[in-house]
């Protein structure tokens, strides 16, 4: 670190000068602050009641997220699954680009004339 410059040294100076004395610490100060200590009621042991009931429900429900997940997650479809899915969307993809469209039951009942 870098010291600061000493730039003000007449506030340093006047500072040093009219500092006041440090008291004299009391001869029983320890034992002062060990009875102020001991008279210092404990804290209530709820909070740790509910600690120890919070940590083992949250590491349950992260266990039970992980192994949910796992069990929900789908498998992996089979050759022949793949092959009907491509099928299927082959067949749908012609239909869709064919003119075959044009007569399906949902351009019978929409009427295209603007007149």
């Amino acid at each position: 670190m870098t010291k600061l410059p000493n730039d003000d040294s007449d506030l340093i100076n006047f500072l040093r000068q009219h500092r006041p004395e440090v008291p004299p610490a009391a001869s029983d100060l320890e034992q002062q602050i060990l009875q102020q200590v001991k008279t210092w009621p404990l804290p209530p042991l709820v909070h740790y009641f509910r600690l120890r009931l919070v940590l083992p429900a949250l590491a349950a429900g992260l266990v039970a997220a992980i192994v949910g997940y796992r069990t929900l997650m789908p498998t992996q479809p089979s050759p022949a699954e793949i092959a009907t899915l491509q099928n299927f969307i082959e067949s749908n993809w012609q239909g869709t680009v064919s003119d075959e469209h044009l007569e399906s039951d949902v351009w019978h009942f929409t009427d295209l004339d603007t007149e």
